[in-house]
């Protein structure tokens, strides 16, 4: 019996292995040369707002609401934005003051 189990068992202790050996994308964060947790707050505040005021103004028959900025951290995968286009603004933003996702 016991040699069946490790039949069973091998396989499946592989796989877990091979699933924790890629990285995903949430064992990215940020990372920065020169920058701090308080430069990352500052910077993830002022990129944040830029890129709200970056959605596209709603029509005349639609509620003004504007994006949301995401609560991102500096030990964290960016969190995604509803609006691709304000995600893309707060990440060229960040990128500019020196913040790229990098691997742990």
């Amino acid at each position: 019996m016991s040699s069946h189990r490790a039949f069973v068992v091998l396989p499946l202790l592989a796989a877990i292995a091979a699933c924790a050996a890629n990285p995903s994308a949430a064992d990215s964060y940020w990372r920065s040369s020169a920058g701090s947790r308080a430069d990352f707050a500052t910077d993830n505040q002022s990129c944040g707002a830029a890129a709200t005021r970056r959605v596209p103004t709603p029509r005349a028959d639609q509620l003004a609401g504007g994006a949301v900025a995401p609560d991102n951290r500096i030990d964290r995968p960016p969190r995604p934005w509803v609006s691709a286009e304000a995600e893309r603004a707060y990440m060229d933003c960040m990128a500019e003051r020196g913040w790229t996702l990098a691997r742990r």
